[in-house]
């Protein structure tokens, strides 16, 4: 599930943790007991920073106790509200008497752990990109003159690591507490740490930044406390319960995924409810309402979404935020980050979102492309998400030695537009546009920008024009296509194994591609789609609820043919159903076009299957996005 990369750079599962996975799903169960779900912690204030105040220079709260110190790193464990060990690596920058520091927080991906430490060779680090910018921040390894460096705390999530405790996939009354806890002892510990006046009262200067996990604790933390003035969460979730269980259908290779990466780390230390949730998985192929309910309040829909009803404690604040997520990402596709964007931008103009091509994979199954190969020649490296960003803008916009005039592309260090984000909204503008103080060129970082499928191995990433006097949206759809032809589709084991994209191992059983009669419109097409389906029986109905896998598909004008970013969706029963697809991220030329993708069977849902084949009609109606704008006119060429 959300896999912390190894010093390798990988971030998918393989077969072996797959196998162990199921294994541990057996045999773990009923060996671990739940606990009682604490109160909810109160948290900072939430009162916005006002524009004018991140202007303001930060300060230390109290002169005389703010004494400065060397560089050093601190290993330190603290006490969470129930008395469970929380682990700390703390890096104390060198500051003198009175200087003032933000405090940037980190957290780990599912089954990995805290950073222990930051010296390590920035140019070939693959383990996760987010690890660049807190190097960046400390700014001790390659140090930039012009600037202090940050505390940094990068912390085990509880049943990682060496913190004590059950996993509970950040629960906001057991991790979401231990959020509150951190900063508790943050603001009581780091003697200079910097501080801005909110809501009329002093407060700690804090960032936080992380993947997957590491990006969700993020979102849960924020909901609850007040503190965090900016945060740049990547590849994460905005409702667990259609992350895991869409349609009802559970996303097994994952959930089995779950144990296995959390081998080593987690040392099976997991709250009972996911053990039972993993084996109704895995059996029965349903997971019961209790346990689906409750992962509706583990992410940011549960303050977002004010129509779920799910009153936790939680609230949304007004915190600039930068989300990354991947296209092909089969786990968090980009219908979650455009999610997560839309809430927060609502209430912070600062609010940004990028859409690249990469995030969790499933490439050692061989159903997806190796992002690693993908990128070999193009200077990028895949941490979780590719390193560069091949931003499509005019030559002056963009810094002389960023820019490559063979493709007239801005290649852009994703971990740069990471951090100068940090910078604007943690210390101000003038630093994020100064190269003395980010220590490179400042470069552009669209509100929205998206990388597009090109068939590139480095596609183009454009960034996405306002549509009139409003804010730019990437919501409205096209007038939605007329329903396709019934094409018959055997669901079950006679399906096995069907594809993601065209890797040796999908063609075993390739999709069924059916054309669309309005989707060969040239264009830049970046949001979700919404499709009708019609599941029909083919002669006597099946007492079993047929499960059938949707998605688009991606013809080239050679006739090449993919399942469009390796994503597919799930339908369960018959009759007619209404729903989004996963969010999409395409540049048609003259030629191409999306197609519906049809299957029967899909790896991502390893053992959720129809377990007697069933045969059965479909079609369907799909409505796709409009068409974007960006300033070069890339996207109306």
């Amino acid at each position: 599930m959300f896999l912390k990369g190894s010093a390798s750079g990988a971030h998918s599962i393989t077969l072996r943790q797959l196998a162990l996975g199921l294994f541990a799903v057996a045999s773990l169960s009923g060996c671990l007991s739940g606990s009682e779900s604490p109160g909810i912690p109160t948290g900072g204030s939430g009162t916005p920073v006002t524009p004018a105040e991140v202007g303001t220079p930060i300060k230390v709260k109290d002169s005389a106790t703010a004494v400065g110190h060397a560089a050093k790193v601190e290993q330190v464990t603290i006490k969470a509200f129930d008395g469970t060990d929380i682990a700390l690596t703390v890096y104390y920058p060198t500051l003198a008497k009175g200087e003032a520091a933000p405090l940037l927080l980190h957290s780990h991906g599912f089954g990995g752990s805290r950073t222990t430490s930051l010296d390590f060779d920035e140019a070939t680090q693959t383990s996760e990109i987010g690890v660049d910018v807190l190097q960046m921040a400390y700014n001790q390894k390659n140090a930039v003159a012009g600037r202090k460096g940050w505390y940094v705390i990068s912390y085990d999530q509880r049943g990682h690591g060496d913190s004590g405790g059950n996993v509970s996939i950040l629960d906001p009354n057991i991790e979401g507490k231990d959020f509150s806890t951190v900063l508790d002892w943050a603001q009581a510990n780091l003697p200079n740490l910097g501080y801005r006046t909110k809501g009329n009262a002093p407060d700690p200067v804090v960032g936080t930044i992380g993947r997957s996990y590491g990006g969700a604790f993020q979102l849960i933390g924020a909901g609850l406390d007040g503190r965090v003035d900016a945060m740049v969460p990547g590849g994460t979730w905005y409702d667990l319960r259609y992350s895991l269980n869409p349609g009802g259908v559970p996303k097994t290779a994952y959930l089995d995924g779950l144990v296995a990466a959390g081998a080593q780390s987690n040392k099976g230390r997991y709250d009972q409810f996911l053990i039972q949730g993993l084996v109704e998985a895995n059996t029965t192929g349903v997971v019961n309402d209790t346990i689906v309910k409750r992962l509706g309040s583990q992410g940011a829909v549960s303050y977002c979404d004010l129509t779920q009803n799910l009153p936790n404690g939680m609230t949304l604040k007004s915190i600039p935020a930068f989300f990354v997520q991947g296209a092909t990402d089969v786990l968090f596709n980009l219908r979650e980050g455009l999610q997560n964007f839309e809430c927060y931008r609502k209430v912070n103009a600062d609010s940004k979102l990028l859409f690249v091509k990469y995030g969790h994979s499933l490439s050692a199954l061989r159903i997806q492309k190796d992002p690693a190969g993908e990128l070999a020649g193009t200077g990028a490296k895949y941490a979780f998400n590719e390193s560069l960003v091949w931003l499509k803008t005019a030559q002056n916009q963009c810094p002389a030695t960023l820019y490559d005039q063979a493709t007239g592309r801005c290649v852009i260090p994703l971990k740069d537009m990471m951090f100068q984000f940090l910078v604007q909204n943690l210390i101000g503008k003038n630093e994020a546009n100064s190269k003395t103080y980010l220590g490179f060129d400042p470069v552009p970082v669209p509100e929205i920008a998206a990388v597009l499928e090109d068939s590139r191995p480095d596609p183009t990433a454009v960034a996405i024009q306002a549509k009139g006097a409003d804010r730019p949206k990437l919501e409205g759809l096209r007038a939605a296509s007329a329903f396709t032809a019934s094409t018959q589709v055997v669901t079950g084991l006679l399906g096995v194994p069907s594809g993601l994209s065209s890797t040796q191992g999908s063609q075993l059983a390739q999709p069924v591609y059916v054309d669309l009669n309005n989707a060969n419109l040239p264009g830049c097409y970046v949001g979700v789609p919404k499709a009708t389906v019609k599941v029909e029986p083919v002669g006597l109905p099946s007492p079993e609820a047929p499960e059938v896998f949707v998605g688009l598909g991606l013809e080239r004008a050679d006739g090449t043919k993919t399942v469009l970013h390796d994503q597919i969706t799930p339908i369960k029963g018959y009759g007619e159903k209404t729903l989004e697809l996963p969010g999409i991220s395409v540049r048609l030329q003259a030629g191409d076009k999306l197609t519906l993708n049809l299957q029967g069977y899909n790896p991502v849902f390893l053992t959720s299957f129809n377990r007697v084949p069933v045969p059965v009609n479909v079609s369907a109606s799909v409505a796709l996005p409009n068409t974007v704008t960006d300033s070069t006119g890339f996207c109306g060429q």
